[in-house]
């Protein structure tokens, strides 16, 4: 299989990596139960280019931060004519299958985000840069974000870091139950 722009969104090169630090015990580690959606799409990426695809946009960038702390690996997301793409990549980078980059560039998609797996890792590397600036080439896409497992995220172009936050955390009843089941409380 061709890897076209394989090395695509190689990243932790922000400064918790360069410092030398491991990601954090994972959520099954320290006994905290993650979503069994979740635990289905992990099991379903057990190597480096494997990727699962679905209508609409069932991969949330707050779901690919829990998947990135769990695994310790990087993971990128693509939406190409209304179907989602993620792909599993290893604790330095995801290479992008060839298929996938051949249809981003045809069909017009979006590389959505990635993830790096170390807490507060969400400097832009310098692979993830140029990426970035080929795909603007190829699709117009001038931006993408990361998000790192403990929820922080950058939106990024070329350049650089362009707006930092963090990820979205709405909880519904069901997972206000858990919660309070993990940490007490009424």
């Amino acid at each position: 299989m061709s890897k076209g722009l394989s090395g695509l969104f190689h990243g932790t090169m922000g400064t918790t990596h360069v410092n030398g630090s491991q990601t954090d015990t994972t959520y099954a580690d320290r006994g905290i139960e993650i979503p069994e959606h979740i635990k289905q799409t992990i099991s379903k990426l057990n190597r480096k280019g494997d990727y699962v695809s679905s209508d609409g946009d069932n991969y949330p960038i707050k779901d690919v931060s829990i998947m990135s702390k769990e695994t310790g690996v990087e993971y990128a997301k693509l939406s190409i004519g209304g179907k989602s793409y993620l792909i599993r990549g290893d604790k330095n980078g995801v290479d992008v299958p060839g298929e996938l980059l051949s249809k981003l560039t045809k069909e017009g998609g979006k590389f959505d985000f990635h993830s790096h797996p170390y807490d507060n890792d969400c400097i832009p590397s310098a692979r993830d840069r140029e990426t970035i600036r080929r795909i603007s080439k190829a699709t117009g896409q001038k931006t993408s974000q990361i998000v790192t497992p403990n929820g922080r995220t950058v939106i990024f172009d070329q350049h650089g870091v362009i707006e930092t936050g963090n990820v979205s955390n709405i909880i519904d009843n069901e997972a206000k139950e858990t919660y309070m089941k993990l940490f007490g409380g009424k």
